[in-house]
């Protein structure tokens, strides 16, 4: 087993890991133990890796199966289970509050992001810790959330969407709004603002108490920022996070993440 340091960054969510070259295979105690911190701190950082596109896969895969993306117009060519981040790719910074592929039946256990090219400033990515914010609320909010369920499909509002994505991922798929982590046995809100409607509720209600919810939920106390490094790879727990980019960088410099989903459980709350 590597010699692990596990170093907090932030009260509430986030740790950097030391001792771990993640270009070499991974052994059968660390990988038990890295699943473990990633429950226990929702966000985890190695800093300074040197990672071929196939030695990415294999790191990932210490999370959990690689899973296709829903927008493989973005997806690296040759290696479709990468996705490209990078605004030269047509694509914007998702600044928006969410929680990763949430239109799936087994939605990501974790999104792994590994920075290729970091601009001089700006560009970070926040990360929420939503079970944290499921605890801060009234008990009474907390039962309601408990008894609501939401339909996740793609993105309304997107036009350059494949028609080959709209046929396999485009049908609504019901998950609770609040999950019990499978490994930590915590409870945490699970929702995607622009991917979900509220059983019960019209699209327009839904997405009004979305972002009431997340107005009042997301603090700075519950927020761990990342300020990107060229080399780093940020592990997110999507089980128990949300998390955002932010487009505050000179967009005459790149800023190319490669971003795998490793495939989870499917979101129960027991």
């Amino acid at each position: 087993m590597a010699l692990l340091k596990i170093t907090s960054l932030h009260p509430s969510l986030g740790a950097e890991v030391a001792g771990v070259d993640l270009s070499k295979p991974v052994d059968a105690p660390t990988r038990q133990a890295l699943s473990h911190a990633l429950a226990d701190h929702l966000a985890l950082v190695f800093r300074d890796q040197a990672l071929t596109p196939s030695q990415y896969l294999a790191a990932a895969s210490v999370f959990g199966p690689p899973m296709e993306q829903h927008y493989s117009q973005h997806n690296m060519p040759d290696f479709p289970l990468i996705g490209l981040v990078w605004h030269r790719n047509g694509q914007q910074p998702a600044e928006q509050w969410h929680t990763d592929h949430t239109n799936r039946e087994r939605p990501p256990a974790a999104t792994i992001l590994y920075g290729v090219e970091i601009p001089s400033a700006g560009g970070g990515t926040s990360v929420a810790n939503m079970r944290a914010a499921y605890a801060a609320l009234s008990e009474d909010e907390r039962r309601r959330l408990e008894s609501l369920k939401t339909f996740n499909s793609l993105d309304s509002g997107r036009t350059d969407t494949r028609q080959e994505d709209k046929d396999k991922y485009g049908k609504p798929i019901e998950h609770p709004m609040v999950r019990t982590h499978p490994v930590h046995g915590s409870r945490a809100v699970y929702f995607h603002i622009s991917k979900a409607r509220i059983d019960g509720m019209t699209p327009e209600a839904s997405r009004a108490y979305m972002a009431d919810l997340l107005d009042r939920m997301i603090r700075p106390e519950i927020v761990y920022h990342h300020a990107w490094r060229k080399g780093d790879v940020l592990i997110i727990d999507d089980r128990a996070t949300m998390h955002r980019a932010h487009g505050d960088y000179d967009r005459r410099q790149s800023r190319v993440l490669w971003r795998i989903i490793v495939e989870g459980d499917r979101p129960r709350l027991d």
